[in-house]
């Protein structure tokens, strides 16, 4: 940090101005004592509520290692204790003499208090100090030198003014507007809020442009500053009151006549705006009457109104900012702060925002909607306050939305939300965690999370029974940010902005149409940690991170994939149904650690028992050249010649790998693994379009309704496009199949890729699948949106359970199509020489020597991993590419500070869970449907979810715009989905097993043909000869086949095996998956337990007649009635 120099303007150097120093003694009598106090304070939430500073290392005078406090936090514990002042000097903390130490021991002092309470001995008034100045009184010149953090948010403040955009009227001076609280002047502490910038690196900037300033700045790593200090303040006192009239606009008189309905002259008018002011009402001075008589006035006129108005008065006084600039520009709205409206105590709930062009004015219908809309919502009694932000094509303007305490309890009451009525002392134990504690093991997944959100027993809310719940005597604290967010939302979501019966509705369809560029609640402050979170901040309360940054330090970071995620955090921010897919997702992952480790196990044996005797692929190997002649792979006429079976032997050793004894007992185990056996208001859109009303048989209320004579078309048209889309996959597969056939014979007549043919055109038309796949995953799915929302379904659930099994039903035959294809029909239906199966004239495929296993698995492999590196990728650069593109579209610096709202706007549309769901499930059919032809899915499964959750969680904390916190009590009916193909997995490796893999042909073969139940002879005899005079040269081809071509004796024993082993299997599993399920609950004792407790916590509470029994009942009490 550079030595600083103050300076005054006015005085020569050598003056006793000049010589003053920021902060002095009070007293320069040094005989006169200095009072004594000692002061207890209690930690609070948000810490005690006052900075330090100074110390040995960082004198806060020079020459002064003393410890002075700063600042107190307005509200907090040390303002409210009304003892303690900024230049107040710490002697003892917590009895340590601090006179005389390191400025990082003070803070750590006041950090490790034990039970909160801090003991402070201190000197009162030992220097004078003017509190936010942190002893910087004088005016003066300046040099301050920055660098550029390579973490954080860069320099951290903002500049405004200049010769070609003045800032004060008149001046071209270039002032600092904003300091960020976690950027390098912020650190430093020298720079502040009303600084005029003299030199920039050593350039003047009195009398520059903006763009020259902001590009010297941005020129070097490190930033040397001469300022004037305070110099915008000194403005504001000088030109305060002559500035009213600088930027007073164009007095208009309008006259208006009365139109009872919307779209009267008012509206129509467009001389009258929305920011004009109103001098005078029908000739009546109005500037400094209250709203009320303003309004009598206007209602006590007859058919005209004679308005005179200030054109954009409320532009203008926003351009002329430095008015309330010591009043807002200093507190930094990037932060908590920029959470809360101007006055700092109503709770922005949700934030709407839309851009207006210079060069393209909005079109009529767009200002009337907009204008209709807002005035709907006032209606609503909501309270709203506009900012507005210049852009590179016009201003971008931001709505925020407050919903005041009465509205909340109606809709509270409305929307059913749950009310805490009694802390939860019981402890929350995970599975894992009991069991290391049952074997007095340290749990290395555990982390200790600060702030852990409280839990509660609830019930109903009820507002005529407030007084019942915890917390109701605080309205501003009471309601939960979440859920203040879900009220604001379902008003914005049914206010109606023009015709009703055209649908004309809610927020979502006004950004559909560009009414509104984007409606969000916001994020609580940045997701970032302060840049001195592991250094030394200025004071104790520093260290008190939000919500947003504890989720990112304990939960989407890289260095906590091992711990448990803090799910009642992830709830509390997000809400219910994001909290429960983090849950679910997590748990899922849990369970994929045994069969990944077993999976590896099998993987391992097959690898390790390769060369052993059951690997029959070794006769081929083994043989002299040309001991198995091989028919020709396609006509002879067509150039095909018979081949050596030897050139496959890589091939078939390989696929030992994956066609062991061991995948049958995996399969058994992975088959065990995976299968175990409030009325809803209808959707704003529906509400909209419904052509008619019915009363609803639950409710008694009249809803709208929508014919299901008219729906049912749809649902038909529907269903028909849906098959259109899955042939349109099955003939893209056709199209690889065909692929495959034309290039395999080409390969098998070069010599030099005969070996490898079979595995470059597996591999080949396995990535074209790929890539087909991935491109119709993406068109489809903006069809399913398309078709679901004109299907018409009621309530919300209805219309994600269609669209779900929509596209669940179409990216099932997209993945899976080509897999089954391979796994149960592939060479399944090839002939025998002289009598082929042809199709389009060409021979059907056929399995390479050791069985279509090998094939499937790397088909598997590279659908499954491919889609999962590139899903990842996707989920890593798409959103910093767009939000990239979206900052240089609007001509974002990296140095600039925003408010919260800015800075979520910045942010990504939050699309929801469905996509995330999908891919969970779509993965759970890759491991468990297929895992007999490739035992290491789960582990690739398992790494990915690692990954996943981490990206995901990031994704949401860092990168998204927060979502509305939506309720759920489980993920749906996507359960329904798993168990289907759980259910499936069960009856797809039964059939794997006995028709796919040569298990059951290797059985069969050992127990009724070989002497000695080994597996000599086994390649022989499963080779086939072909008929006489169906080749040129006698040849063998893969069959269990008499000489003239008919099933073998052995084929049908092996037939009747088969069948048998699949309804053996299938019952097997079943049988005992259902004995499990009848023996484990559904719900754990101790949950079933907790859920009674809690309902009868509430009735107790709830009840209007709990008094005449003389209080609540204890803990005690409740046990024996449970008993009982």
């Amino acid at each position: 940090m550079a030595d600083e120099e103050l300076v005054p303007l006015a005085e020569e150097p050598g003056s006793p101005a000049a010589e003053e120093s920021a902060a002095e003694p009070e007293s320069t009598n040094p005989d006169e004592p200095m009072e004594t106090l000692t002061v207890s304070l209690n930690k609070k939430k948000g810490g005690y509520g006052f900075n330090i500073k100074g110390g040995r290392d960082k004198p806060f005078r020079e020459g002064d290692p003393s410890i002075y406090i700063t600042r107190l936090r307005p509200g907090a514990t040390a303002e409210k204790d009304g003892r303690l002042a900024p230049g107040d000097k710490i002697l003892e903390i917590n009895g340590k003499d601090v006179s005389d130490v390191p400025h990082s021991e003070a803070l750590d002092l006041v950090r490790k208090t034990k039970g909160g309470k801090l003991t402070l001995v201190v000197h009162k008034r030992a220097i004078k100090f003017t509190e936010g100045e942190d002893g910087d009184d004088g005016l003066g010149v300046m040099s301050i030198q920055l660098h550029k953090e390579k973490k954080g948010r860069g320099l951290g403040f903002n500049i405004r003014g200049g010769r070609d955009s003045p800032y004060v009227p008149e001046d071209p001076s270039i002032f600092v507007t904003r300091i960020n609280s976690e950027g390098a002047a912020a650190s430093d502490g020298r720079l502040n809020v009303g600084d005029k910038l003299i030199e920039i690196n050593n350039v003047n900037v009195e009398d520059t442009t903006i763009d020259r300033a902001i590009n010297l700045i941005q020129s070097k790593k490190r930033l040397l500053l001469l300022v004037e200090k305070k110099a915008l303040q000194q403005v504001v006192k000088t030109v305060r009151e002559g500035a009213v009239d600088s930027v007073r606009g164009v007095e208009n008189v309008i006259e208006l006549y009365k139109d009872p309905e919307y779209g009267g002259s008012a509206d129509r008018d467009s001389r009258l705006k929305i920011g004009d002011r109103l001098l005078e009402i029908n000739g009546v001075d109005v500037r400094s009457v209250p709203q009320d008589a303003a309004v009598q006035l206007v209602q006590r006129s007859l058919d005209k109104v004679t308005l005179l108005v200030e054109k954009d008065a409320e532009q203008l006084f926003k351009n002329s900012e430095f008015y309330s600039l010591s009043d807002f520009d200093e507190i930094d709205m990037s932060g908590e702060a920029g959470c809360f409206f101007r006055d700092q105590k109503r709770r922005i709930d949700f934030v709407l925002a839309y851009e207006e062009f210079d060069d393209e004015p909005a079109s009529k219908e767009t200002l009337r909607y907009r204008r209709r809309y807002m005035k709907n919502l006032q209606k609503s009694q909501l309270e709203f306050e506009e900012e507005q932000s210049p852009t590179k094509k016009g201003h971008l303007h931001f709505i925020k939305v407050h919903v005041p305490w009465e509205v909340m309890l109606f809709y509270a009451e409305e929307l059913n939300f749950k009310g805490p009525l009694k802390a939860r002392t019981d402890e929350k134990i995970n599975w894992s965690e009991r069991i290391l504690k049952k074997f007095h093991l340290p749990n290395m997944f555990k982390d200790d999370v600060p702030d852990q959100p409280p839990d509660y027993f609830t019930a109903a809310f009820q507002a005529n029974k407030l007084n019942r719940f915890v917390g109701s005597d605080n309205p501003e604290t009471y309601f939960k940010d979440t859920e203040r967010t879900r009220v604001a939302n379902e008003i914005l979501e049914t206010a109606v902005y023009g015709s009703r019966n055209k649908g004309e509705i809610g927020i979502s369809r006004l950004v559909e149409e560009g009414v509104f560029t984007a409606a969000y609640p916001l994020h609580v402050g940045p997701a970032e940690l302060p840049s001195d979170w592991n250094k030394t901040p200025d004071g104790p309360e520093e260290r008190t991170l939000n919500q947003r940054q504890i989720l990112k330090e304990y939960w989407a970071r890289w260095g906590k994939w091992l711990k448990y995620q803090p799910l009642d955090h992830v709830r509390e921010y997000f809400g219910e149904k994001i909290g429960i897919y983090f849950g679910w997702l997590g748990q899922y992952t849990a369970w994929l650690i045994p069969p990944s480790f077993v999976g590896l196990l099998v993987f391992l044996y097959g690898y390790l028992t390769i060369d052993s005797a059951q690997n029959t692929a070794l006769d081929i190997c083994n043989s002299p050249n040309w001991t198995y002649v091989m028919c020709p792979l396609c006509e002879e006429e067509l150039g095909c010649k018979p081949w050596d079976l030897k050139t496959s032997c890589s091939r078939a050793r390989s696929s030992y790998l994956f066609d062991n004894p061991a995948t049958v007992g995996y399969a058994l185990f992975v088959s065990f693994w995976g299968f175990e056996e409030e009325e809803e208001r209808p959707r704003p859109t529906f509400a909209a379009l419904a052509p008619a009303v019915e009363r609803n048989p639950v409710t008694g209320l009249l809803e709208p309704h929508f014919p299901e004579e008219k729906r049912f078309p749809r649902i038909v048209s529907g269903i028909a496009i849906v098959i259109c889309m899955v042939s349109l996959v099955v003939l893209f597969m056709v199209g690889v199949i065909v692929y495959k056939l034309l290039v395999i014979h080409p390969l098998y007549e070069n010599p030099d890729f005969q070996q490898y043919a079979a595995t470059i055109v597996s591999v080949t038309g396995s990535i074209m699948n790929l890539i087909i796949i991935m491109i119709l995953s993406k068109v489809y799915e903006k069809l399913a949106y398309v078709l679901n929302h004109w299907e018409m379904h009621r309530t919300q659930t209805e219309y994600e359970d269609n669209l779900t099994f929509k596209v669940f039903v179409f990216q099932f035959m997209n993945f899976f199509s080509s897999i089954f294809y391979i796994a149960f029909f592939k060479g399944k239906l090839v002939g025998y020489p002289g009598n082929y199966t042809k199709v389009f004239g060409l021979r059907t495929e056929q399995c390479s020597p050791g069985g279509c296993l090998m094939e499937l698995a790397q088909q598997l492999s590279i659908i499954m991993v491919g889609k999962q590196v590139i899903g990842n990728v996707q989920e890593v650069l798409v959103p910093e590419i767009k939000k990239f593109m979206k900052k240089r579209k609007m001509g974002v610096t990296g140095n600039e500070v925003k408010p919260r709202w800015e800075l979520d706007y910045d942010l990504l549309e939050n699309e929801g869970l469905f996509g995330e769901y999908l891919e969970m499930v779509i993965q759970f059919g890759f491991i468990t449907i297929f895992v007999a032809a490739f035992p290491l899915a789960p582990f690739f499964a398992l790494a990915n979810n690692i990954f996943e959750i981490r990206i995901d969680s990031d994704k949401m904390v860092c990168d998204l715009r927060r979502p509305v916190a939506h309720r759920a009590q489980d993920i749906g009916i996507w359960f329904s989905m798993l168990s289907a193909i759980a259910k499936m997995a069960v009856i797809s490796n039964a059939f794997l097993i006995a028709f796919t893999s040569q298990f059951l042909p290797k059985l069969l073969y050992r127990a009724s043909i070989s002497p000695d139940g080994s597996l000599q002879g086994y390649t022989n005899y499963s080779l086939a000869w072909a008929p006489p005079n169906s080749t040129s040269v006698p040849c063998r081809y893969i069959e269990f086949n008499n000489p003239d071509g008919s099933a073998s004796k052995f084929y049908w024993h092996l037939v009747t095996l088969k069948l048998g082993f699949v309804i053996l299997f299938e019952h097997f599993v079943f049988s005992i998956s259902w004995l499990i399920d009848m023996l484990v609950p559904d719900i754990p004792a101790g949950l079933d337990q907790s859920i009674k407790r809690e309902a009868y916590q509430a009735k107790q509470i709830m009840s209007d007649h709990h008094g005449l029994m003389g209080g609540l009942p204890s803990s005690d009490d409740y046990m024996l009635e449970l008993e009982t």
